[in-house]
């Protein structure tokens, strides 16, 4: 009995050398290795494998923080953050201009407004006035004045009616040079004509005054004129000479108006 017990252990020894267990795994085996010791290997035995992979061992220490790296490229923007919390409230600043009311606003543009209706009014009443002088035949100027005659015989009334609407008044010479023009519009129609004038002593009698109830300041009278011959001569007409005589308000004479 006891030589079958050691033939068993001879034979196990014999399988842990065909396994190559070394020395090292006799650990494993205690009750083999103490009866049968890990150095039975032989010098002409061939090695035997690799064992399991032990035990994964304690973490190791940190090591050293390395040197910096380079400065990566510039990353997309990020989303817009949430709003950040309201500031402190400023202080008050000075106190402005008062401003103009709603209702300042309106009249200014209304007042405007009725500046450029007057211009345009004006404007239009120039363009009508010119448009009419061209209606009439020839033209003399002096100074800012310019006479004109539409070639046409009237009494008195009805020449002051026609300059008018033209946009002018009679004829009216304040000076050497207006009387002048006036004269030279009659010597350009020949025949001894003669034209009213703007001048009348219809509201006193003797005393000649211009179309405006003003005395007038510049005469051209020919001797022995105004004489009021017979009571009934009360306008003034301009002759061919330029010199004034006074007439009846009725007769017919040369329309000359004046435009300024």
């Amino acid at each position: 009995m006891n030589a079958l017990k050691l033939l068993s252990v001879l034979l196990f020894g014999v399988i842990l050398r065909a396994l190559a267990i070394d020395s090292g795994k006799c650990d494993e085996y205690t009750n083999t290795c103490a009866v049968i010791s890990c150095g039975m290997h032989s010098s002409g035995g061939q090695p035997g494998r690799d064992g399991r992979d032990g035990k994964e061992g304690a973490k190791g220490e940190k090591g050293d923080r390395g040197p910096q790296g380079s400065r990566g490229s510039q990353g997309p923007p990020g989303k817009l953050g949430p709003p950040g919390v309201k500031g402190d409230k400023g202080s008050v600043g000075e106190k402005g201009e008062q401003g103009r009311s709603a209702t300042s606003e309106v009249e200014v543009v209304i007042g405007q407004m009725k500046t450029l209706e007057e211009q345009l009014l004006k404007l239009q009443a120039n363009i009508n006035k010119y448009a009419k002088i061209l209606l009439f035949h020839g033209g003399k100027q002096a100074g800012d004045k310019v006479f004109v005659t539409n070639g046409l015989e009237e009494s008195f009334e009805s020449v002051q009616r026609t300059c008018k609407e033209a946009g002018g008044n009679i004829a009216t010479p304040r000076n050497a040079a207006e009387n002048s023009a006036a004269q030279e519009i009659l010597h350009a129609k020949g025949e001894n004509p003669k034209a009213f004038l703007g001048i009348s002593d219809l509201q006193v009698e003797g005393i000649f005054k211009y179309a405006g109830g003003d005395k007038i300041d510049y005469s051209n009278w020919n001797l022995g004129e105004p004489n009021n011959s017979k009571d009934n001569e009360d306008c003034v007409e301009i002759q061919d000479n330029g010199k004034w005589n006074d007439i009846p308000c009725s007769l017919l004479r040369l329309v000359i108006c004046e435009f300024q």
